[in-house]
Order: structure tokens, then C-alpha cells, then sequence
């Protein structure tokens, strides 16, 4: 198809200037399939091309007006095609971009929050676990756990020996350790399943 091979009458030009059907027709089928390959470059989705091309055609009867004559048309139609191609383009790629943007940014968040929530939830177990310890044993560990204190200082602050201390200290940690071993197995197995 040569895209200046298209031919009509003075008449039927008049007529297409006038709004006549089938002179559009006429324009329009000629010129459709060569258009129709052009945007199809631009836009992969045969979709999005068949409603450019639409908008295309519309562009023409709106502004068939101010086409001087039939060799103007297919400059006409070259431009809008173009321009409208590269703007869905453009709209595609802002689109993807956002929509990576956003999927990206709830990932992140997501798994921060997630980690915040196993984070929260393993100190509550932490110190469920601690609460069932010997009175002495809970403040023992918390003493060399929370507040950093040696087994020195924790021995001169309660008044026991660092022997002790330490005694109170392994059997607190063994206690714990068993505990949160099966709690995080318990965890692990639930969040595989689910």
C-alpha cells in the first residue's frame, strides 16, 4: 500500500470535508492497516493500538476542516499517530515504574513491619519465659541481660557470691534457652504452614 497511492475525487474529498460516511469510509480503510502497523511498533498491547487507532480516526473527522487537501491527510494522520503512540508509551512506562515503585515500597514495608511484629512477639515470649523463673534466677538475669551488669557488680548490688551468681545464671539461661527453642519451633512450623 503507498501511503500516497490514496485517491479521491475532488467530490469525495468535498464530501469527507462535509462529513459524508462513506467518504470517510473510505479514507479510513485505506489508511487503517498502514497506521495500525506503525503504532504496533510503539505499543505492544493490540489493545492499546486499536484504541489509538480509534482516536486517531475521531482526530480526523473532528479536524477534517481544516485538511487543505487529500495529500494532507496522511501527514495528518502520520502526526497524531505518532504523537499519540509515544504519549501511551510514556503513560506505559509511568505506569510500570509506579506500579514497581509501589510493590517495592509494601514489600519493604511489609517485611519491616513483619520483622518488627516477630521482633515484639519474641520479647513477649522472652519474658513470659522469664517470668517463670525463681524469683532470684528473673532478677539475676535481668540484671546481667537488660541492664549489662558483670556477675561482680550483680554479686556487690544483691550480696551473694559470684559463684552463685553465675550458678543462678546458667540455670536461668538453660531454663530459657529449652523454653524459646520450642516456641520458635512452634513458630516456625505455624508460619510454614500458613
Amino acid at each position: 500500500m503507498d501511503v500516497k497511492g490514496f485517491s479521491c475525487s475532488l467530490d469525495e474529498f468535498n464530501r469527507f470535508k462535509l462529513g459524508d460516511e462513506r467518504a470517510f469510509y473510505k479514507i479510513f480503510e485505506y489508511y487503517k492497516p498502514i497506521l495500525f502497523q506503525r503504532i504496533s511498533r510503539l505499543c505492544p498491547s493490540q489493545v492499546d493500538a486499536e484504541e489509538i487507532l480509534q482516536e486517531i480516526f475521531i482526530q480526523l473527522f473532528l479536524k477534517r476542516q481544516d485538511i487543505p487537501d487529500v495529500a494532507a491527510i496522511y501527514p495528518f494522520l502520520y502526526i497524531v499517530a505518532k504523537r499519540m503512540a509515544i504519549s501511551a508509551f510514556r503513560k506505559e512506562a509511568v505506569r510500570q515504574r509506579f506500579e514497581l515503585t509501589q510493590y517495592s515500597q509494601w514489600d519493604e514495608t511489609h517485611d519491616r513491619l513483619g520483622k518488627q511484629i516477630e521482633d515484639k512477639d519474641l520479647i513477649v515470649f522472652l519474658n513470659a519465659v522469664v517470668n517463670q523463673l525463681p524469683k532470684q534466677q528473673q532478677v539475676i538475669f535481668r540484671m546481667n541481660k537488660i541492664d549489662e551488669l558483670s556477675y561482680s557488680e550483680i554479686s556487690d548490688q544483691i550480696g551473694i557470691s559470684k559463684n552463685t551468681v553465675r550458678n543462678h545464671l546458667v540455670a536461668a539461661y538453660h531454663f530459657v534457652r529449652l523454653r524459646l527453642e520450642n516456641i520458635l519451633f512452634l513458630i516456625f512450623f505455624i508460619k510454614n504452614i500458613f
